[in-house]
């Protein structure tokens, strides 16, 4: 069964019937028990009535029944449905109810004082009989043992039990096909949202909506707000693609241009070849400042966040090596760990581009330091002792129509790939005169 909605309404199927015919069952033997024990308590009341009315027969050697002492009209009519004897301690009946027109069997033998109630057939006609033993003093005071024992016809019982069972489960049926209805309906109107959900992603598939647009449940919203969030990551991904492809194509026709050029003349001399290897790189360099601009993480709200120490740390330990020969002087100042929300390949890109300008221009200080600020964004300082970059040179590279590679020699490609990366996670990119007399570069990174 692929159907939701047709599972759902299976094991609400399953689970109700089960449920209400372990109620209907647990209902019924707590009215049948208590309906037992009403008659049980019934033929209590009757026997204590008959004990009541005990007095000795004319002789004195044995005991009766007072007829004037009883008050119940049903013992004394024929066939009534209600009787009564008493039997002396063999077991002869001693007295009988004037309601008895047949002889009734004997009860097994009871301790005294005990109750013994029962449901018997006798002659294909249920009774419910109860006996007590009792002890009477006789003529000389001596405790003889005494029987009294009550029977009551058990048809009509049985009859109004019937009845009950009928409406019992009568009423059973038709309450479990209401719930049912009622669930079944519950069912379709809680499955709503998910329909609605597959007409989204139809029109989202027909191009006629860019998102989903409906108002969902709480349990259904974070659902279709990731999927937003996908959906306008892969929109802005794809536009990215195509604004890479362009520039590429802007950007290579400059060194093609040169290089047909070159390609013209017949003897190359060591300034063409030059040139040529000078074009060469840069289109190599294009091509990977584009593919990498293509492909940066660009939503930090699905970026896993990553250790920033742990990044610094791996970087600084391969410059050193990479540097070894300038003998830089590294002072770091990072706690033991940092969690920023960033894809770790382009957080190694912007460090390590940061990283690697701080070694290349430094001469022999380098200050590395990292801090979680009030508001839980995240500080990255590195300052080098290099010759650093003029006021109007920092200036040109913090304004945003500028592009990067063609603002400084030597601080091109690089410096472009961390703009474009910082700018789609919206970190904030600062430079200024570093304490050391160098650059100070500084990051701010929005809280995990």
């Amino acid at each position: 069964m692929k159907s939701i909605k047709s599972r759902l309404t299976l094991v609400s199927m399953v689970v109700l019937a089960v449920f209400m015919v372990l109620t209907a069952v647990a209902l019924e033997r707590a009215v049948v028990k208590r309906a037992l024990q009403a008659e049980e308590d019934g033929l209590q009341l009757l026997i204590y009535s008959l004990l009541a009315a005990v007095d000795r027969d004319r002789s004195g050697r044995s005991l009766t029944v007072s007829a004037d002492r009883l008050f119940e009209p049903g013992l004394v009519t024929r066939n009534s449905g209600l009787y009564a004897l008493l039997y002396d301690q063999r077991k002869q009946a001693i007295w009988r109810s004037q309601s008895i027109t047949t002889d009734f069997p004997a009860i097994p033998k009871i301790e005294i004082g005990d109750w013994d109630f029962g449901i018997i057939q006798h002659q294909a006609t249920p009774y419910f009989r109860l006996g007590f033993a009792i002890q009477w003093p006789d003529a000389n005071d001596r405790l003889q043992r005494y029987d009294v024992v009550a029977w009551r016809n058990a048809v009509e019982y049985f009859e109004q039990l019937n009845r009950f069972r009928q409406t019992l489960w009568a009423w059973l049926i038709i309450t479990t096909i209401l719930l049912l209805l009622v669930m079944y309906l519950v069912t379709r109107w809680s499955l709503l949202p998910l329909k609605k959900i597959g007409l989204e992603v139809k029109a989202i598939e027909d191009q006629q909506q860019s998102g989903f647009e409906q108002d969902y449940p709480d349990e259904i919203a974070p659902l279709t707000e990731n999927l937003n969030i996908l959906l306008s990551r892969e929109q802005y991904q794809r536009q990215r693609y195509r604004n890479a492809m362009d520039d590429l194509a802007h950007s290579l026709k400059t060194p093609l241009a040169v290089l047909t050029g070159l390609g013209d003349q017949q003897n190359l001399g060591r300034p063409q070849i030059d040139t040529l290897r000078e074009q060469t790189e840069r289109m190599n360099q294009i091509v990977s400042y584009q593919l990498q601009k293509a492909t940066s993480v660009s939503d930090i709200r699905i970026s896993k966040p990553v250790d920033l120490v742990a990044v610094l740390e791996k970087l600084l330990s391969a410059l050193e090596k990479v540097y070894q020969e300038k003998a830089i002087q590294l002072d770091r100042r990072l706690p033991s760990q940092i969690l920023i929300r960033m894809d770790e390949g382009d957080c190694l890109e912007v460090v390590g581009n940061l990283l690697d300008n701080a070694f290349k221009y430094g001469r022999r200080r380098i200050n590395v330091g990292a801090l979680v600020e009030d508001d839980k964004s995240t500080l990255l300082t590195i300052e080098d002792d290099g010759e650093g970059l003029a006021e109007s040179e920092i200036e040109q590279i913090l304004n945003r129509g500028t592009r990067l590679d063609e603002a400084t020699e030597g601080q091109g490609i690089g410096l472009a790939v961390v703009a474009d990366i910082v700018e789609s996670y919206n970190i904030e990119l600062e430079f200024s005169r570093a304490g050391l007399g160098g650059l100070e570069v500084s990051l701010r990174f929005q809280a995990a």
